[in-house]
């Protein structure tokens, strides 16, 4: 058989993929036109293998730069090297090791890593807007101002609460612990105070706590003179009158609840949230509030028998309990306090974030969402979210979300999540340390480069010794 003759053109191909310069090059242009606008293609294996290949294509003219150096090193046979000069060998190789892995990772941290914020952007270009979500500041003092104002956004109270409406506002308040594990007393008499304006028949301030007596909880925690100022009623949700309620469509995993008798009679229920991690849900915000409605005397403490069915059918993260409780009991309104959030292991042992945000909506899904994608999770990924959409309660696509008043990216904080979970987040912990270390990775790398540089040039002006 006769060969294939080359063309001019197959032979120029040729010899320019024998040329590294030529393939690190025309890789390093291919990386930056496949990942310059879209970030998240980095981790693209063609777009790995052009990282790679671009980078022995930044770093290798470096190191030529730096051979003529290299030639005040004469390399004797062992025999006639003295001890001296093979003391001088250890620390040359030594700093040439440390100098070249410092390179290699500061090229990683600056070139391979994406900036979180581009990340970010992404999944928030605005495309339908199907709802919306405020996103306000908060400065010391003037809670309620800026409640009034994230409600504002959202076309006002008036269009949330109807005048002489009974109104449940159900807080965090699982245990005798302060905030962030709990509700602030100082957001919830803000909640109830912008409520009464409506002139509602009742307000009841209720929940069912965890751990002790909920009574007593709500008085070491402050809340007995928010309730007396704001003219609303303590209720312990774990007791009293009960009815049985049952969910709409079919639950994914309970069909009914028992409920006390105000939580189904109410007609506006208002979540107020905090902001945190949690060991088993991945965070905890107002849709993961509405836990509480169910009575321990009914479900153990700490409401050990939703546990323990989410479990029995393989619901790992309590996401069906979390969406069956929105679907039995419609929440009205959203008020996520992110004034002081908890990352780590959330709900109870976490560190404190400060952050001094409110989070409010109406749509209880793209609320949560919204505030699980400034503490750095994917709302598509997270389970009660993720379900939450898929079951009609909202949308976590955050395409489809306004977001009013301040800017995601300006407020953006991604929270250390609760062991096990970092697959939840939309850069995992490892990468995100990484991108952090850049300045000290190139500083350490531009030391370790000036050392070995310094080294060989007052080494060459040494003599080396002979036998």
């Amino acid at each position: 058989m006769t060969p294939r003759k080359s063309t001019p053109y197959t032979i120029k191909i040729r010899q320019l993929t024998r040329n590294a310069v030529a393939l690190g090059f025309l890789s390093l242009l291919w990386l930056l036109f496949r990942s310059g606008t879209k970030p998240s293609r980095i981790f693209y294996p063609c777009q790995k293998a052009a990282a790679s290949i671009s980078y022995t294509f930044l770093f290798h003219p470096f190191l030529v730069f730096l051979a003529p150096l290299f030639r005040g090193i004469r390399l004797e046979p062992v025999g006639l090297v003295k001890s001296a000069s093979r003391r001088f060998l250890v620390p040359l190789i030594l700093l040439l090791c440390v100098s070249t892995i410092f390179s290699g990772l500061a090229a990683y941290s600056l070139f391979i890593i994406p900036d979180p914020r581009d990340l970010l952007r992404e999944r928030i270009i605005p495309l339908e807007k199907v709802t919306s979500v405020s996103l306000v500041r908060v400065e010391a003092g003037r809670v309620e101002e800026a409640l009034e104002r994230a409600i504002a956004h959202l076309g006002g109270i008036e269009k949330i609460v109807p005048e002489g409406s009974k109104v449940l506002i159900k807080p965090n308040i699982v245990q005798n612990q302060a905030p962030p594990d709990t509700s602030d007393p100082e957001i919830v008499k803000a909640v109830a105070n912008i409520v009464r304006k409506r002139k509602p028949s009742t307000i009841w301030i209720a929940d069912g706590s965890g751990d002790g007596n909920t009574t007593e909880n709500f008085q070491s925690l402050g809340f007995s003179p928010v309730a007396e100022q704001s003219d609303a009623k303590l209720v312990d949700l774990n007791y009293g009158e009960m009815i049985n309620v049952i969910v709409p469509g079919g639950g994914v995993i309970f069909d009914n609840f028992t409920f006390n008798r105000i939580v189904a009679e109410a007609d506006i229920l208002i979540s107020v949230a905090c902001m945190k991690t949690h060991s088993q849900a991945v965070v905890t915000l107002g849709m993961k509030n509405l836990i509480g409605l169910g009575p321990g005397s009914v479900y153990g403490f700490p409401k050990s028998i939703l546990h323990e069915r989410a479990e029995d059918k393989g619901d790992d993260y309590m996401a069906g309990v979390i969406v069956d409780l929105c679907k039995v009991r419609k929440i009205d309104l959203v008020v996520i306090d992110g004034r002081v959030g908890m990352e780590g292991q959330g709900p109870h042992e976490g560190t404190p974030v400060e952050l001094g945000l409110l989070i409010v909506g109406t749509d209880p899904v793209a609320t949560d969402s919204v505030a699980s994608i400034i503490m750095g999770f994917d709302p598509e990924k997270l389970p009660s979210t993720d379900l939450g959409q898929r079951e009609g309660l909202g949308t976590n696509d955050l395409h489809k979300i306004d977001v009013k008043g301040e800017k995601l990216e300006d407020v953006f904080h991604i929270f250390k999540p609760a062991s096990g979970h970092d697959s939840f987040q939309i850069m995992s912990p490892t990468y995100l340390a990484f991108y952090q270390a850049r300045p000290f990775f190139t500083y350490v790398s531009a030391i370790c480069w000036i050392s070995t540089i310094v080294f060989l040039f007052l080494s060459r002006r040494r003599p080396p010794l002979r036998g």
